[in-house]
């Protein structure tokens, strides 16, 4: 996946300390960091040449997990807050996460042996890679500059809430950030 020096510098103003302390929850740092893994859990299917249908299955459900909790938070707690301020990147999001969901659908309904498995998974990464260009490269540098930096801890706060609640592995491994945004950055 090819990063743009806008991305990169949108993800240095938000990366976290890593001091192993967790003191606030920050939206933009969870969304970010749960990009990451999928990113990684996708290099872990397609790294080898050959993974063992057993190993395929298991990686696929966890990475299914991180989907659909993050389109959930996404869906409940950040866009709500981030359409005003880009309504088209914000519905085109919402329609990218019903075509994964769909995706998602038919890969669980097929067994890792199968012919098309491997190209179904090629295709959802290929979706959720634009999908993390448009929010990395768009949506959140516009939400950096135009929310107030509470806003993003309040949304992060509730997204711990709902990872907590969910019981996933998705959330047990979903570290709080810092809340260093830009916008925290400028105070």
């Amino acid at each position: 996946m090819q990063i743009s020096e806008s991305q990169e510098q949108s993800k240095l103003r938000r990366a976290p300390m890593d001091d192993g302390g967790m003191d606030t929850a920050n939206a933009i740092d969870i969304l970010t960091k749960q990009h990451r893994e999928v990113e990684a859990l996708f290099a872990e299917l397609q790294g080898q040449e050959k993974v063992p249908s057993k190993t395929k299955q298991k990686v696929f459900e966890k990475l299914a997990e991180k989907i659909e909790l993050h389109t959930k938070l996404e869906e409940k707690i950040f866009y709500p807050q981030a359409k005003p301020l880009d309504t088209d990147t914000v519905l085109e999001a919402f329609e990218e996460h019903d075509g994964v969901k769909a995706l998602l659908k038919k890969l669980k309904a097929t067994k890792p042996a199968d012919e098309s498995f491997d190209a179904k998974i090629s295709v959802l990464k290929e979706m959720i890679q634009h999908h993390v260009e448009e929010e990395e490269g768009e949506l959140f540098p516009t939400c950096e500059a135009e929310l107030d930096p509470e806003a993003f801890d309040a949304m992060g706060m509730k997204m711990q809430e709902m990872m907590a609640r969910s019981g996933s592995s998705a959330a047990r491994t979903n570290g709080r950030g810092k809340g260093k945004t830009k916008a925290n950055r400028k105070h």
